[in-house]
This record gives C-alpha cells, sequence and structure tokens, in this order.
C-alpha cells in the first residue's frame, strides 16, 4: 500500500525541519573565533585616489575621534598618513549575522573628516562607510558571492566576475571617492557631486588599505560601541544603532534604475533592488 499524498508531504515537510534544526544546532556549536577567521578572511581591500593624503583624509580610529570629541576637541580630525593604513594601525571594523544557510558581513570604515564635493556642499565632521559581503553556504561549501557597496546616498550589488578580488580570491576590492569616501566597485569619476561621479583615481600611486590587516569586531568592546549619543559624530548615527545594523534585512540597491545625477544605486546592481 503507497502512502498518500498527504503524508508523503509531511514527510518531506519532517526531513526538510530536520535539516534546518541540523543546520542551527551546527551553527550554534561554531565559535565566535570561526566567524572571526571568516571576517579576516573575506575583508575588502580599499584602494584610495592619488589625493588621498595631500588634502583627503584616509580613514581613523573611530575610539581615538570619540575620545577626543567627549574631551570638549573640536579640532578637524583628518587622519593624512598614508603609513597609518597602510601597515594596519588603523583599525577597520566588522560585525555579521547569519542570514539562513548565509553569512553576512559588514565592514565600517570612520573618517574624522570629508571635504566638499564642489566649493559648497558635502562637508562634515566624522562619517561611516560601509561594504557587506555574503558568504553563501558557510558552514557546507563556503564562498564569497554578493557584495554591497554603500555610498553617502545608496548602495548597489554586484555579482562575482562583476567585481575586482585580490590575494587568493578572497579579498573584494574597493574604490574610495575622493571627497565623499562611498565604495564602488570601480574607478574613475568626473569630479561633480552626481551619485557615481566622486573622483576614485588610484594611479600609479595606489594606495591602499588591506583591511585584514587590523579588524575590530563591534562588539560593544570598545566605548564608542554602546554610545548611542549622535552629537559626537556630527548628528550621525554610529554603526550599531543605525537602521541597517541588522544585516538579514537589507536590500540590494536603492534609488533609480536609471543612470542620474541623484541616487541611482540600482543602475549599477546586479541583483535588483530586491533581498541581499
Amino acid at each position: 500500500m503507497y502512502p498518500s499524498i498527504g503524508t508523503m508531504n509531511l514527510c518531506l515537510v519532517t526531513i526538510a525541519l530536520c535539516g534546518v534544526v541540523a543546520f542551527e544546532s551546527a551553527v550554534a556549536e561554531r565559535s565566535s573565533s570561526f566567524f572571526d577567521e571568516l571576517a579576516v578572511k573575506y575583508a575588502p581591500r580599499l584602494r584610495f585616489d592619488m589625493k588621498a593624503g595631500t588634502e583627503f583624509c584616509f580613514p581613523s580610529d573611530a575610539q581615538q575621534y570619540y575620545d577626543q570629541r567627549k574631551s570638549g576637541n573640536t579640532d578637524r580630525v583628518c587622519n593624512m598618513d598614508y603609513n597609518s593604513v597602510m601597515n594596519g594601525v588603523v583599525p577597520s571594523y566588522y560585525h555579521y549575522q547569519v542570514c539562513g544557510y548565509h553569512l553576512h558581513i559588514s565592514y565600517w570604515f570612520f573618517y574624522g573628516y570629508q571635504h566638499d564635493c564642489n566649493c559648497c556642499k558635502g562637508q562634515r565632521d566624522a562619517w561611516w562607510e560601509s561594504i557587506v559581503v555574503k558568504v553563501r553556504d558557510f558552514d557546507l561549501n563556503e564562498r564569497l558571492h554578493e557584495v554591497r557597496f554603500s555610498q553617502k546616498d545608496g548602495w548597489y550589488t554586484r555579482i562575482p566576475g562583476r567585481y575586482e578580488m585580490v590575494v587568493n580570491t578572497t579579498h573584494p576590492v574597493a574604490y574610495v571617492g575622493k571627497t565623499n569616501h562611498g565604495n564602488y566597485h570601480d574607478d574613475g569619476g568626473t569630479g561633480t557631486c552626481c551619485y557615481y561621479e566622486d573622483f576614485r583615481d588610484p594611479h600609479e600611486v595606489d594606495q591602499h588599505m588591506d583591511t585584514w590587516q587590523h579588524l575590530r569586531h563591534i562588539n560593544g568592546s570598545e566605548v564608542w560601541m554602546n554610545d548611542s549619543d549622535t552629537a559626537v559624530w556630527n548628528n550621525i548615527q554610529s554603526p550599531p544603532f543605525r537602521s541597517d545594523w541588522d544585516l538579514c534585512s537589507l536590500n540590494s540597491c536603492t534609488g533609480s534604475g536609471l543612470i542620474i545625477c541623484g541616487t541611482c544605486g540600482c543602475y549599477k546592481s546586479d541583483t535588483g533592488e530586491g533581498p541581499f
């Protein structure tokens, strides 16, 4: 006697649920060091415009900036020292989240100051930018896949073969805008304030930051990570208090799917505007 269709469906559901439970159990047994190692393995290389370090800033240490502002120091904080980013003195920051069978890792970079994108727009103290990577099937068939590049007013996502990689094909490359410090998958720009036009031309200078040299987990271990005060950051929120902190709720792009001067992240997104 053959089982009914209803019984067969129930069996399939049971098998699927057992698989999910087994996977969740395996993930729960993973130590934090396992995820920390993946964060190092897939951390990006930042490539800076050739003018960075002349009058434009490299990333800074967020805790040092926080301490200065809390002590009442209002001086401009602009890191012009390339050695500090090349040699791993300045940290980058990360946090991760298991999203189904995949691992999302967000990398954050802090800038103490950014200049105008033209004569009179964009200048401010304190700025955060991020890159998010998706490591697919991290517990069974680990591989880097989507990379979400973020800029001041938006973000977009690229798939393998549509962004650069370095060092054993595990580290994606991001080109950093000269003035607004947005992260892009390519170089170029014409120097205007339009969405894709911030200069990001490394040329033969080739200044870069291998962020895996100095990563700090955003886990509450530093004072700034627990402080929701936006005044410290010139009235913007630090990563733990932003709406995009939940890495399982991200979408792939924002803005127009046509090339316009305003926000048009979806124009260069490979995955539409659906879930990341």
